[in-house]
């Protein structure tokens, strides 16, 4: 709708520049500086009017340009950022998985360590036990 506006405004405009030069049809002198010529005006208001229209035209283009070269190296930017971000968030993700690893191996190896121990000790009680037959101290009999 924007848009749409602009092109009707621009419409109105070039009629305006039209019927004001199509009013003004007498011949004028125009001095460039170094020659004068005469001109019907009708022919110096539309020929300024497209001057006028280029200058606009090679201006905004020019500026166009520009802001296009530099969304181009925003958007490069952006993507190199978001692969930056992509290599950090993997060697992240990596780093964090390679420690809980250990962790849960030195939480292992622990585990093994306690085991053992347990299984060292019930070895011995039940050694000592088998050694020392204590008549006062009978075995334990667990079906009793």
């Amino acid at each position: 709708m924007k848009r749409q506006w602009k092109v009707i405004l621009g419409f109105i405009l070039v009629l305006i520049i039209v019927i004001f030069a199509v009013l003004n049809n007498q011949e004028v002198p125009v001095n460039f500086g170094f020659s004068k010529i005469f001109s019907p005006l009708i022919l110096i208001i539309i020929g300024s009017a497209i001057i006028g229209a280029l200058v606009v035209f090679l201006t905004s283009s020019a500026t166009m340009f520009q802001q296009k070269r530099q969304v181009k190296q925003l958007q490069k930017q952006i993507e190199d950022f978001e692969n930056s971000n992509q290599e950090k968030l993997a060697e992240d993700k990596a780093r964090y998985q390679r420690e809980k690893e250990n962790e849960v191996a030195t939480l292992k190896a622990e585990y093994e360590r306690l085991l053992s121990e347990k299984d060292n000790y019930i070895q011995r009680l039940t050694g000592d036990a088998a050694t020392k037959s204590d008549p006062t101290n009978p075995p334990l009999d667990y079906y009793d």
